[in-house]
């Protein structure tokens, strides 16, 4: 028995559609495709020419007309009403949809304009000092309070307990109004490649033969700030340390019981550089180095799904790290103790389970991808509701992702679509979007440290010029999947990882 999809009663006069498969009733799709022209469960354009007749008995002969006076009259009235109503029902279903997602933005830009009152408040404040200071200088006397009206202050509502201990937020909120309060003078370092000098990069060395050979491939990198000391993950479940001047293994640091999935260096002015990693074994690793010997600190435990991304917070002294159990984490890396833990949010549709992870410039903002294609961007002071959900590549995980240094923008990327977004961050919308040939596959997109350049990797690097989106320069002399690239040195070298067991730089022949 057949059911429409509208309805959700047996037709009298089932019909299919050609672009969904869908079965309708006749009368019912007919009147529809007449206001909408599309087909209201795949949303594609559709015609009464594309409406196939369902013949399940082609010898039953269809009742003869009803007399208006008579009950199957009735009957049909009824049913052209109830037929109006399954179609206002469709409506209002879409409409409420709609509505929420417009709710969530608006509540999003309501914050952030609460933020902006604010600064504005203390600004004001700062700048009435400063000219009651100027004016007591010179001998000039303000009018007094009795004499006009004081102004009033907009009162702010205080804000609910968060997610975070009072000296954490603290931190963060002082580190953030610090990174904050110079984006828009933000440049990139004097010396730094243009896109020009970019497009003519070529392969000016290689590391062959890193990791083990079964199972092969470095599936993570990180590059210091000096840009010589190179942090690899491998599917060996090993962590190496690699030294590309002296083309020499550091160390190679054992304790994962699965494939690595990402590492990072955590680098803080008066300590010793520590590498960080993380594994589908659904752990977090600190390695530390003394006297020339890396060794691993300790192991952050405590997620039932594997590890897929982290991110180490502008202050150096936090790490966030998302995982497939549908929660994030952040830890002090220096107690090694878990500051809070952010779960899935109930009455909020679609999968929570992280197939990636990033933090914003910033330092107030996370990202996380998920299985079925969204971005959940978290307020890291709020566990119990979100800055905004971003929808990405529907229905397949997004893989990566990377805010760029700016804080403006932030690039998606999936292992399942060779295909390429950009959000903008103040207008929560994609900016632009762009497909790879059919054939490839993205490992990694990546903002450069200068906001310049978007990388992406995989089958083979592109580089795009950030804004334009204009590609400068392609390599593909590799022998397998790149997994990763980093800029360094001022922007004169790009630093690349693949399954190939190698690393390659890319820079200006000399």
């Amino acid at each position: 028995m057949f059911f429409c999809a509208i309805s959700g009663s047996p037709p009298t006069a089932p019909v299919v559609s050609k672009t969904s498969g869908t079965v309708y009733e006749k009368a019912l799709i007919e009147r529809y495709i007449e206001e909408n022209g599309t087909d209201p469960i795949s949303g594609e354009p559709l015609t009464k020419e594309d409406l196939i007749d369902v013949k399940a008995k082609p010898s039953t002969l269809p009742p003869r007309p009803a007399n208006q006076t008579s009950i199957p009259a009735l009957l049909t009235a009824l049913q052209s009403e109830y037929d109006s109503i399954m179609l206002e029902s469709l409506e209002i279903k879409k409409a409420f949809q709609n509505s929420r997602q417009e709710l969530a933005n608006a509540l999003y830009r309501e914050d952030a304009a609460t933020r902006v009152i604010a600064r504005l408040m203390k600004e004001r404040d700062e700048a009435r000092q400063a000219l009651s200071s100027i004016q007591s200088t010179i001998g000039f006397q303000p009018t007094t309070a009795a004499e006009a009206p004081a102004a009033e202050d907009v009162e702010m509502a205080p804000e609910s307990q968060g997610a975070l201990p009072e000296e954490v937020e603290a931190k963060v909120m002082e580190t953030n109004q610090a990174l904050s309060s110079g984006r828009k003078k933000r440049k990139p370092a004097p010396g730094y490649s243009k896109a020009d000098q970019v497009k003519g990069f070529t392969q000016t060395s290689h590391v062959p033969s890193l990791h083990a050979t079964k199972p092969a491939g470095i599936t993570a990198l990180d590059v210091a700030k000096d840009g010589n000391i190179v942090v690899t993950g491998g599917a060996d479940k090993a962590v190496q340390i690699f030294d590309l001047e002296a083309s020499k293994v550091l160390g190679t640091l054992k304790g994962h019981t699965k494939a690595v999935t990402h590492v990072a260096f955590r680098e803080k002015d008066g300590e010793n550089k520590l590498a960080i990693s993380a594994s589908a074994d659904k752990t977090v690793k600190i390695w530390g180095e003394e006297g020339g010997k890396w060794s691993n600190k300790v192991s952050l435990g405590g997620h039932k799904g594997e590890i897929n991304g982290l991110a180490i917070h502008p202050s150096n002294d936090y790490l966030a790290v998302g995982s497939s159990d549908s929660t994030w984490s952040l830890y002090d890396i220096n107690t090694h103790e878990e500051i809070s833990r952010y779960e899935a949010i109930k009455g909020i549709e679609g999968s929570f389970a992280y197939t990636s992870f990033a933090g914003h410039p910033d330092g107030v903002l996370f990202g996380g991808g998920t299985k079925d294609g969204n971005v959940r961007v978290w307020d890291v002071r709020q566990r119990n509701s979100l800055a905004a959900t971003l929808e990405s590549h529907p229905s397949k995980a997004v893989t990566t992702l990377s805010f760029s240094e700016n804080g403006y923008y932030l690039a998606t990327g999936s292992s399942s679509e060779p295909s390429v977004k950009i959000f903008d961050l103040r207008k929560l919308d994609i900016l632009s979007s762009w497909d790879l040939p059919s054939e490839n596959t993205v490992s990694e997109v990546r903002f450069d440290p200068s906001a310049q350049f978007l990388s992406v990797s995989g089958t083979d690097l592109r580089v795009y010029a950030n804004k334009t989106w204009d590609e400068l320069l392609k390599f593909d002399d590799n022998a397998g999947v790149l997994t990763g690239a980093r800029f360094v040195k001022n922007g004169s070298e790009i630093v690349l990882s693949g399954l190939d067991r190698t690393l390659r730089v890319l820079g200006t022949q000399a």
